[in-house]
């Protein structure tokens, strides 16, 4: 099985060094510290294939979105105005079918950095602006069936 995940921005993407550091370190106290969060182009063959899944116009191949790293991004370094959506497909043999299923039957994910809310299908949830990173992390906010979009105002 190889999964593959899409990411969509607003303004081109840029990794900060806090988060380059990180991922360059090769020495970990415990096994859960290994992760990482990166973004690279999207190759020709997936750009065709994701063609419109998409309403934003940077489009990358992401690793590491359902991790701590990719949370400290969102906290960090989203600024007023910005958008996210991610896409991600368990199996990539598989897109078609998973792709197939979100546009005819799609479970989007919303959740707003700026005012800490959480929509999905079933309704509206306000997070605790103290603790929101701990409440999302414990919260699917990828979904095989939809795109997750982040935003900030």
């Amino acid at each position: 099985m190889s999964q593959i995940t899409f990411l969509a921005s607003s303004k081109p993407f840029e990794i900060p060094d806090e988060i380059e550091e990180y991922n360059n370190r090769t020495v970990f106290e415990r096994e859960e510290e290994a992760i990482y969060f990166s973004v690279q182009e999207v190759d020709e063959y997936w750009k065709e294939k994701i063609n419109g899944l998409f309403s934003l116009p940077y489009i990358y191949e992401a690793h590491g979105v359902g991790n701590k790293l990719f949370l400290t991004y969102i906290e960090k370094c989203m600024e007023l105005g910005d958008v996210l959506e991610i896409y991600q497909v368990p199996n990539q043999h598989a897109f078609e079918n998973y792709k197939q299923r979100m546009e005819e039957h799609s479970e989007p994910i919303e959740v707003n950095v700026g005012s800490y809310t959480y929509r999905d299908t079933y309704g509206l949830y306000q997070l605790n602006a103290k603790k929101w990173l701990e409440e999302l992390s414990h919260r699917n906010y990828i979904t095989y069936y939809g795109i997750t979009k982040f935003v900030k105002y």
